[in-house]
């Protein structure tokens, strides 16, 4: 194809895991689409464990089943959470709570997904598919308006792009956010989140645990397939203050496996570390709308959370199975472009979004620096939520989805 000419009925904008399941949906769905972003194919699993994970929700599962997707990808690079064990505080002896897939009538709480793994099949379904990919990034963005309008996209290489619609999936720092006019109100929570994987001596029951403290952040260790039953592995990220950031970062692998191990009261045993530790910026974004004329925001340019509840990924996929969910109830008479399609959109998903984000941030806040008083009151209501099995259960289900 002659990208220089190219017109689609849909252009997605956005390489990452979310841009790629939006545009096989479309494309599946009998669109024509264009796949737009600077190319980033991810190393093969042979080269070892991609320090990045995501923890996926029953409901992203069912998404990438519906794409032909999850079945694709390697079990033996997926790992189920079955079992989760929070700490209100960073000791030892701090307050539990305990969610299971069993009580929560759910197969898994999450599975465990390598960033590359997910990459690597998403990109393999779209070249099955036939979806074009365009390798350049979008500088400028034009809207013509009514039912014969569209969009054309400026590429950086001068060439021009036409859609009928255009899917912004290019990320927090997102491009198309800016060009449509659309002002994010962003807030750094003056944290970044490290990560990195360790093989470790004791095995980790397919349980996932994460401790809190005002000094701390939050520390999470997930599991990772380990193919040994006496061993385990496991996939840190730790939403670390700015300068313990730093300080873990310059620490070496002994060094640092050494530290996760004691914060961690040696809950894995000892571990050792089997890739470097790499860390990015922690912030909430806000978008005051996720559509404009002929543009969906979906993923990290519609919003950004904590990750705190592992869910900023799932939150997108949900995105992407609303945006799909909208174009099969379409009428035969719209316009892929018209408003008011894409406004049955931004209701559906304005409230998820503002609930999850609300639900982490006020997380975020109560683990911070607190009055004593204050303290003892979040640790009250957290016993009480961890004895609830009704309030454990719809933790769970809200997660789930």
């Amino acid at each position: 194809m002659d990208a220089r000419a190219a017109s689609f009925d849909a252009a997605v904008v956005g390489r990452g895991a979310v841009g790629a399941a939006a545009a096989l949906g479309l494309s599946q769905s009998g669109l024509k689409v264009g796949w737009i972003g600077p190319a980033t194919r991810p190393a093969p699993e042979s080269e070892g464990w991609d320090a990045r994970v995501f923890a996926l929700s029953p409901g992203t599962r069912g998404l990438l089943r519906g794409l032909r997707v999850w079945d694709a990808m390697p079990a033996a690079r997926i790992a189920p959470v079955y079992d989760m064990r929070v700490y209100a505080g960073p000791g030892a002896e701090a307050p539990e709570l305990h969610l299971d897939a069993y009580s929560g009538h759910v197969d898994a709480l999450s599975w465990i997904v390598e960033n590359r793994t997910l990459a690597r099949t998403l990109d393999d379904a779209l070249r099955f598919a036939g979806v074009a990919s365009i390798d350049d990034a979008v500088s400028a963005l034009q809207i013509h308006e009514g039912p014969q309008g569209g969009a054309v996209l400026t590429l950086a290489s001068g060439r021009t792009i036409a859609a009928k619609l255009v899917v912004a999936a290019d990320g927090a720092d997102s491009t198309l956010r800016g060009l449509a006019g659309i002002e994010p109100r962003v807030r750094d929570y003056g944290q970044r989140g490290v990560v990195a994987n360790f093989d470790t001596t004791l095995p980790h029951g397919d349980t996932a645990h994460q401790w809190f403290g005002p000094e701390l952040g939050v520390l999470a260790l997930l599991p990772l397939p380990s193919g040994s039953p006496e061993r385990g592995r496991a996939s840190m990220v730790w939403s670390a203050p700015e300068a313990l950031a730093a300080e873990l970062l310059a620490l070496s692998p002994e060094a640092l496996a050494a530290r996760v191990a004691e914060a961690s009261h040696g809950k894995l045993g000892a571990m050792t570390t089997i890739t470097p530790a790499q860390a990015f910026p922690l912030r909430l974004i806000r978008v005051p709308r996720l559509i404009a004329p002929r543009l969906v925001l979906v993923g990290d340019a519609a919003h950004a959370m904590h990750p705190l509840a592992g869910q900023g990924m799932n939150v997108g996929f949900g995105d992407v199975a609303e945006l799909l969910a909208v174009l099969r109830g379409r009428e035969f008479y719209r316009d892929l472009g018209d408003p008011l399609l894409w406004r049955r959109y931004e209701r559906a998903r304005r409230e998820a979004v503002l609930l999850m984000q609300d639900a982490t941030d006020g997380l975020q806040r109560a683990f911070g620096p607190l009055p004593e008083p204050l303290v003892g009151l979040r640790d009250l209501g957290w016993r009480v939520v961890a004895m609830s099995d009704w309030l454990r259960r719809r933790m769970i289900a809200q997660a789930a989805r």
